[in-house]
């Protein structure tokens, strides 16, 4: 049974944050530099004072603070999209091919189309033709096995 948090769990992966995304995250920042700029000099103090510094650096903290929400916000609606209520799942391990059954259907992906398979301490993950079935640590008889599996299934990638 997958579960919001399971879904949760992928979203929330630590990944690089690229191109435009990395370009907006620092203009947003640095919108806490801009607006000591506006605030007056008897508050900020004089430019290059510890007090200056030390409201340009609230500011900028507050911003990356703001931006850290919002990002997890956005990391909450995903996996609410990704899985908007629990649904069994079924797997099966064909060597040649992994069996996905969810909500009746059957996906079928041959060993070629499995990408990289990530493994945390709660789950694996595994992007197989243009999806990512998620399998918590819980699907297994414990994290060697999981271990194990993950693995098999980069042996797989390589050979």
């Amino acid at each position: 049974m997958l579960t919001r948090a399971d879904a949760l769990a992928y979203e929330t992966l630590p990944r690089e944050i690229m191109g435009w995304r990395r370009i907006l995250l620092f203009l947003w920042a640095g919108s806490g530099g801009m607006a000591v700029a506006f605030l007056p000099e008897g508050w900020v103090g004089g430019e290059g004072s510890l007090r200056f510094w030390a409201i340009l650096l609230a500011c900028v903290a507050i911003q990356f603070g703001l931006a850290t929400a919002a990002m997890t916000a956005w990391a909450y609606v995903k996996a609410a999209r990704r899985l908007p209520r629990p649904v069994a799942v079924t797997m099966l391990d064909h060597v040649d091919r992994l069996e996905w059954q969810e909500q009746g259907v059957i996906s079928v992906f041959a060993s070629e189309t499995i990408g990289p398979v990530i493994q945390t301490l709660t789950h694996l993950f595994v992007h197989a033709g243009g999806r990512v079935l998620i399998l918590p640590v819980r699907t297994f008889d414990g994290m060697a096995a999981m271990s194990a599996f993950a693995n098999e299934l980069d042996k797989r990638i390589i050979d």
